[in-house]
């Protein structure tokens, strides 16, 4: 009971501080009747300026996510292309694909003992050796430089090594494929690049609506006005009691 009666007693107590800070001068001017009317000129404007302010800060805010959005598509335009465009230009060994004894295919690449050999004119050949015991992939580069990866019956079967010989063989025709093309893709990816970085309009435009809404609410003539007659019951509120409520 004595908590409850010291929690109505400190309520009061901050209700009170906060009235006399609203309504400053005394508590005649803060509660009683008599300057009813006083005080509800001063909860008007100061509540007209609230609403105005609020909306402001509602427009504001949703032009700037506007803003904030199309300034990150944009970025994520820009990313993508540049990103495409590296990938381009530099392939490297690509996804790794599959391998077999000492040979691992990536998409661009063959490693054979950790020796990179690119898949573009790559010549590939099975081989089965006389005594059937042991099996052979043959690569031989444009240049002429050969590899001989060994594969025992014993442990890799015929038809698996086969398999990923052609494997292989597939490999190099798309890669063969995608070297023909790459020049133009890498032209076409530029083009496209130079042409994301230079169409701005959508994130200037949501930007300059964004400065459009700031401007209005900061130079608006209803805040102005509302400001203004805050202003005067303040004025009044001070004339009356001597004291400036804020």
């Amino acid at each position: 009971m004595v908590g409850l009666m010291v929690a109505l007693v400190v309520v009061g107590a901050v209700g009170l501080g906060w009235r006399l800070a609203r309504y400053p001068g005394g508590l005649r001017y803060a509660f009683s009747d008599v300057h009813r009317a006083d005080r509800q000129d001063l909860k008007r404007t100061r509540a007209a300026v609230r609403t105005l302010q609020g909306t402001a800060r509602q427009e504001e805010s949703q032009a700037q996510i506007r803003a904030t959005q199309a300034e990150r598509a944009y970025d994520r335009r820009i990313d993508a292309l540049e990103r495409k465009l590296e990938q381009l230009e530099r392939p490297g060994r690509g996804a790794y694909d599959t391998g077999l004894g000492d040979l691992s295919l990536y998409r661009h690449v063959l490693l054979f003992k950790g020796k990179e050999i690119p898949l573009a004119g790559l010549g590939v050949r099975f081989d089965l050796a006389r005594n059937t015991e042991t099996m052979y992939i043959h690569l031989k580069r444009p240049e002429g430089w050969a590899d001989l990866s060994e594969y025992a019956h014993e442990t890799f079967p015929e038809d698996q090594v086969r398999r990923f010989g052609v494997r292989i063989e597939n490999a190099v025709a798309a890669e063969n494929a995608f070297r023909d093309l790459l020049p133009e893709a890498i032209r076409k990816t530029g083009s496209d690049l130079a042409d994301a970085r230079a169409d701005t309009a959508e994130k200037d435009g949501a930007r300059a609506a964004l400065e459009r809404v700031r401007a209005r609410h900061s130079d608006g003539p209803l805040l102005a006005k509302a400001l203004a007659e805050l202003e005067a019951a303040r004025d009044r509120w001070q004339r009356l009691t001597g004291r400036r409520p804020r």
